[in-house]
């Protein structure tokens, strides 16, 4: 049937039924839908121009359940499904992971954050004590910090410096003393932490000795970000699978074996990461676990599970490699599913 032969209504409400049909898989809107727009029209009474709101979520509703529908008696079409879903969570929980950091404040210059750790360390003006503060590489964690630590003099007096980064506006914790004891070494460690400007101070000292790291830290939209990739990527990575699925196409078969192949490691890596992210997340002797750092040019632990750590070179962009190899046989899998269906199920074509 061609649009000529559709019963005559009001356009602006023809227009809204083509769109809302957008919903619907391509093969399925030119199959059907000409069909389902024709009895839409012939049911409207005369004089609407706006769908109602039933038929308008009975639309989008079955169209969205069309595209999550994978083809019946396909075994192989539902674990490519799934396959797909956790490559896409892991992803999307990466990407995630990147969105969160870019919340995060900034470092300050080095001159700042040598001074601060000489506030912290109570070394008088002009001191010639030697202060070595090193930004860690960018590229070596996604969270980069300050470092610093120096020899006072003297014994070193916590309780002092809390007072002096507490009067300069930092949110100063309370003093920690950790009896080592056991370990052998007869000094006591103490320490704190103080907040300002979306920046965590720790400062540690042990009889003359002081060291104090600087680093950004989260204000509550890492973890959720995380979870929002993560959902968002496999969701769609099984509507992927479900649309390749439909083409039944043998070529994008053979494809999609060198993608799950290629993303296997990195992925599980991905999904390692993620655990970590949320079971230590807000441990004060932990640093900013993320997920995308798995993907930094200076990587250099070999991805996938430990049982297989000795098949992964320990190189760096070994795994942004992987993953990247992973995308682009991804990319060839939906290309060939679109460009050489299975012979037989060329979908009509009607024009909307």
């Amino acid at each position: 049937m061609s649009g000529s032969d559709w019963p005559r209504a009001d356009p602006a409400l023809e227009r809204i039924y083509r769109r809302l049909l957008h919903a619907y898989p391509r093969s399925y809107r030119r199959t059907h839908g000409a069909e389902i727009v024709t009895t839409l029209l012939e049911m409207a009474e005369p004089g609407r121009r706006r769908p109602r709101p039933a038929d308008a979520w009975h639309l989008l509703a079955s169209g969205l359940r069309h595209r999550f529908r994978l083809p019946a008696h396909r075994p192989l079409a539902l674990i490519a499904a799934v396959l797909a879903l956790l490559a896409g969570g892991a992803l999307g929980a990466a990407a995630g992971s990147w969105a969160g950091v870019q919340t995060f404040a900034g470092l300050p210059p080095a001159e700042p954050a040598r001074a601060l750790h000489a506030q912290a360390a109570g070394l008088p003006p002009g001191t010639t004590v030697p202060v070595s503060v090193n930004l860690l590489p960018p590229d070596a964690d996604p969270v980069p910090m300050w470092w610093g630590t120096s020899s006072t003099g003297t014994v070193w007096d916590g309780e002092q410096a809390r007072a002096r980064l507490a009067a300069d506006g930092w949110q100063v914790d309370p003093l920690t003393t950790t009896d080592r004891l056991a370990t052998g070494t007869a000094a006591p460690e103490h320490g704190f932490q103080a907040v300002r400007d979306g920046l965590r101070l720790t400062v540690t000292g042990e009889a003359g000795s002081v060291s104090t790291d600087l680093a950004p830290y989260d204000t509550g939209g890492l973890l959720p970000l995380i979870a929002a990739g993560l959902l968002t990527g496999a969701v769609t990575g099984w509507l992927i699978a479900a649309a390749v699925a439909r083409h039944r196409s043998r070529p994008a078969a053979l494809a999609s074996v060198v993608t799950f192949a290629a993303l296997f490691a990195p992925v599980w890596s991905l999904y390692d990461d993620t655990v970590m992210a949320f079971t230590l997340h807000g441990r004060a002797d932990v640093h900013i676990l993320t997920v995308h750092g798995r993907l930094a040019s200076t990587h250099v632990s070999p991805p996938g599970p430990d049982w297989l750590s000795g098949l992964w070179p320990h190189t760096p962009w070994f795994t942004a490699a992987l993953i990247g190899a992973g995308l682009l046989a991804a990319a060839t899998t939906i290309t060939l599913a679109a460009a050489f269906p299975a012979r037989g199920r060329t979908p009509r074509k009607v024009t909307l």
